[in-house]
């Protein structure tokens, strides 16, 4: 930002409410000279206004329903000689209140029990003055002072306040790295920070064709909420939602104008290096001052930076998928195997896999990290089948011998390749992740699989849900040698395969995503002509490898 000619757009000066005087006498002389002293007087736009009390009783209901008391005018003889010393160690220490201003007014000599200055280090008092020395100008001198102190003091306590709002807004947010989590979370701190309303749209622009100049609604809250979700899948357009006021503000953004604050709203604009910009607008009365807009600023400059880093690494999410499907694809590029696969795949591993980390099932091997990854790392689970000969996948009836053994060589073919590539990763990486489930997926949970024979939870998770997964599909879509299994049937088949071929807790989970789709998604499942290939074929001899012949069927 250019803070040579970049400055907030503001509506204009916002009348301030009046500073609440206390006047706290039996002698009603006090209040009247009150009256008269301050009658006109202005501290930084804000008047003064009155409230009398003849007891420390009345004085302590007064302060009760009036918290925002800015300065009391005190006599110390009250019901008894020291019972004004009694009203101010109520102000400090019951009610908690260390910024409303003292200035006692009273005649008598030493304060009574105390002498004055120990009373006035005692009870933080701000002034201590002879009401026979008390003159109206020496009156209002006295309290404009102590009323600019008091200033001083909304002042730090509104700082604090304001950093500990912005501590609020600010902490997490480079820890959310993506924009269907960041831009949510964005609406409810920016709407705490300002404390103005709960009405708010987070807006891109350019996120599509280069100069793209339609602005489209991202998040929402408030009055707002009902567009969050777009329409048909798709991000609704601002211009469809009928709120000309938030399109001209939004239209008024600019990098000479990233910051605009108004009456009715502000709006800020997210800055980033790929071509997007994003826009916040905020609908609610709005009485910011400059100290609110630098908290602003700083909220928007570390916002942008975490929404620029949230669309980097969405980039690069989408080019990982990308290359993910399309190394997937080359394991079937030898025939078109059987209609949307890789999607099933993908879709089935990665709803297993979080409804079982929804369960808290197997905390050791599922984390967050791995349920975002192992759906698409499951793509590669046959990508060793490029290895094969397309003399091997063409043969008809089983393979034996050599021809087998090539088969299965396609496990340990695919987790080279893969281990390989993941070495320069670091972490769980979603290559390390494919490498596993490349290596481990024709493991059985009895331990008759194959190659190394691994039982039960020696087998990683990833292959553990790929194998029910992969199965699965494989059960439900046309094979060469085959008709596709009612989906029926292929439920009750994984199901009756529990504790031999698949971990019974996947099953379980299995069993609970799969309902759920044909509830929610019918037309999910393939349909009956879809047909497969070589690669279709070799999935099948592998099936009936595995699990034998199931009478005329299988």
């Amino acid at each position: 930002m250019r803070h040579d000619d970049a400055r907030p757009q503001t509506a204009g000066p916002v009348a301030k409410p009046p500073f609440r005087v206390l006047i706290v006498d039996p002698d009603p002389s006090l209040l009247a000279l009150a009256r008269s002293a301050l009658d006109g007087l202005s501290i930084g736009g804000a008047g003064v206004t009155l409230t009398g009390a003849a007891s420390a009783a009345e004085a302590r209901d007064a302060l009760l329903r009036h918290p925002d008391i800015s300065l009391i005018l005190l006599e110390i003889a009250l019901e008894e000689p020291d019972a004004g010393l009694g009203l101010i160690a109520c102000l400090r220490h019951e009610l908690g209140n260390q910024r409303t201003r003292i200035l006692v007014c009273t005649n008598q000599p030493d304060g009574g029990a105390e002498t004055e200055d120990e009373a006035i280090a005692a009870n933080d008092i701000g002034d201590w003055r002879r009401k026979s020395e008390l003159t109206p100008h020496a009156l209002r001198v006295a309290v404009a002072g102590q009323l600019r102190t008091f200033v001083s003091l909304q002042s730090l306590a509104a700082g604090r306040k304001g950093l500990a709002r912005m501590l609020v807004a600010t902490t997490g947010l480079l820890e959310m790295r993506t924009p269907d989590v960041l831009f949510p979370n964005i609406l409810p701190r920016v709407v705490g920070l300002l404390g103005i309303g709960h009405h708010a749209l987070l807006c891109i622009q350019g996120d599509t064709l280069p100069r793209d100049r339609r602005i489209r609604v991202r998040a929402a809250t408030g009055r707002f909420a009902r567009w969050a979700g777009g329409t048909n899948g798709k991000d609704i357009e601002l211009a469809e939602i009928g709120e000309p006021q938030v399109e001209a503000a939004l239209e008024r953004l600019s990098p000479s104008s990233e910051t605009i604050i108004e009456a009715g709203f502000c709006a800020l604009r997210l800055r980033a290096n790929v071509g997007i910009t994003g826009m916040i607008y905020v609908e609610g009365r709005n009485d910011a001052t400059a100290r609110d807009w630098q908290l602003l600023e700083l909220f928007r400059n570390k916002c942008s930076i975490a929404f620029e880093n949230a669309l980097l690494i969405e980039e690069l999410n989408s080019s990982q998928k990308a290359t993910v499907l399309a190394m997937g694809a080359l394991a079937e590029y030898k025939d078109n195997a059987a209609t949307g696969h890789l999607q099933r795949i993908e879709t089935l591993v990665g709803s297993i896999a979080r409804e079982l980390y929804r369960r808290e099932t197997f905390r050791d091997e599922l984390d967050a990290d791995f349920v975002e990854k192992v759906g698409l790392a499951a793509l590669l689970h046959d990508v060793g089948m490029l290895s094969v000969s397309d003399e091997t996948l063409s043969m008809p009836g089983e393979l034996t011998g050599i021809d087998m053994q090539m088969i299965q060589r396609h496990t340990e073919i695919g987790h080279r390749i893969l281990a390989e590539a993941a070495v320069p990763l670091r972490g769980r990486s979603l290559l390390s992740i494919a490498a596993e489930i490349a290596r481990y997926h024709h493991e059985r949970y009895d331990g008759s699989g194959y190659r190394e024979g691994l039982s039960g939870t020696a087998i990683p998770i990833g292959a553990r849900i790929t194998a029910v997964a992969d199965v699965f599909d494989a059960l439900i879509t046309h094979r060469q040698y085959r008709n596709a299994w009612a989906v029926e049937d292929a439920i009750s088949w994984i199901a009756e395969r529990a504790g031999r071929d698949f971990d019974p807790d996947v099953v379980d989970a299995f069993l609970q995503v799969v309902r759920r789709l044909q509830t929610d998604d019918p037309g999910w499942f393939p349909k009956a002509e879809d047909g497969a290939g070589m690669l279709g074929g070799a999935i099948g001899r592998k099936l009936r490898t595995l699990f034998g012949r199931r009478s005329e069927t299988m």
